[in-house]
């Protein structure tokens, strides 16, 4: 092998190094194409997947998202830039590595197939994720950045392992999707989720509930978002690429709370228009058992002296994102006694909840 200067090839040794590829004329134009997306992974490869991932692996996995892409309905919608950085990765936050495109491809390209557009072919997939792969939302996984097949081992996965699994899945059949996350401003949390590419534009759906899917761009968590503070770094929202962007992912999903190695962009801006109109004031409910188990419970908020039932609902259960509560909108400075129904259908004084500016979390426990 010669090295760059002479023009030549460099070997797989130098590439993992972090040399930089070029591609040798003799190639054929389709082995050029090839060399052209394979360079583009390997360049910017996170540092960690340099001792354990090999050749063979890289090459199948650019085969397979040019596969996906050549026989994309909607191929002539997606720019060479866009398909490295949103379909060619094998991975999204760092996240071990998985040869899932060839199961993944197997599972979902047939029901996809035959759509015309990434975001019909995106519902279907969302709507048969969880069964198909045996993999539902619950808080008790191994991990918030688990791989694809380590959450189907264990059955499970919390928003950022569901978002990985969404995001491996659309790309298996050529659908440009990245890495969306951000901590709250209103509440303590975060959250993560899956955008995908659709006719220039990024979009989201919500995830599955109760067999619906909510329209695009429409979630319980488009609110929160909307209401995220750009002035921090940390309360921004990022979406993962996989070159460098000219910013760093503020880590979500584990320790230490500080920005990752995961290449992002600020995404802040597009999510401004979900926190227009909001409320002044807003509280957040959760019922939580002795040991901690979010339970659904219905309550009701009556206002104080006249007794009116000013608003009422159920909590959400453990099935139900950590982060996404029954929430009440009420004019600020608002003030009203929770009452709780319990199992024998007794209602019961929860405490009292206010309604200040902004949004605050109302939790209580129940047996």
């Amino acid at each position: 092998m010669h090295n760059n200067r002479t023009g030549g090839c460099q070997s797989i040794k130098a590439l993992l190094a972090g040399a930089v590829f070029t591609a040798c004329a003799a190639f054929s134009v389709g082995a050029a194409e090839e060399d052209g997306d394979y360079a583009f992974l390997v360049r910017h490869m996170p540092a960690k997947d340099r001792s354990v991932v090999s050749e063979a692996y890289l090459r199948a996995n650019v085969k397979l998202a040019q596969e996906a892409r050549r026989t994309a309905p909607w191929r002539d919608t997606i720019t060479d830039e866009i398909f490295r950085e949103y379909v060619l990765p094998y991975s999204s936050i760092g996240e071990e590595v998985d040869d899932w495109r060839p199961l993944f491809r197997e599972k979902f390209w047939p029901l996809v197939k035959d759509c015309k557009t990434t975001g019909e072919a995106v519902q279907i997939i969302n709507s048969k994720i969880g069964n198909l792969l045996g993999v539902h939302y619950n808080t008790k996984r191994d991990k918030p950045d688990q791989s694809p097949f380590h959450s189907m081992r264990i059955h499970m996965a919390s928003c950022t392992g569901l978002a990985i699994l969404q995001i491996d899945a659309y790309r298996a059949c050529g659908i440009p999707a990245r890495f969306t996350g951000c901590n709250w401003t209103t509440m303590p949390g975060n959250h993560s989720w899956a955008e995908y590419y659709d006719a220039g534009k990024w979009h989201f759906f919500n995830d599955p509930e109760d067999g619906k899917l909510a329209p695009p761009d429409k979630s319980w968590f488009a609110s929160y978002a909307g209401q995220a503070d750009a002035s921090s770094p940390r309360t921004r929202i990022y979406a993962a690429r996989w070159s460098h962007g000219g910013t760093w992912f503020w880590k979500t999903w584990g320790k230490p709370d500080a920005p990752s190695s995961v290449p992002a962009d600020d995404v802040t801006a597009s999510y401004k228009r979900f926190g227009e109109g909001i409320p002044a004031a807003s509280v957040a409910f959760v019922a939580r058992d002795e040991s901690g188990t979010r339970r659904p419970v219905e309550i009701r908020l009556v206002a104080p002296g006249s007794g009116k039932v000013m608003a009422g609902g159920t909590t959400f259960g453990e099935s139900h994102d950590m982060n996404d509560h029954f929430l009440v909108s009420l004019p600020q400075g608002t003030k009203a006694i929770v009452v709780a129904k319990a199992a024998d259908g007794t209602w019961s004084a929860a405490g009292i909840a206010e309604f200040t500016s902004g949004q605050r979390l109302f939790a209580f426990k129940v047996p």
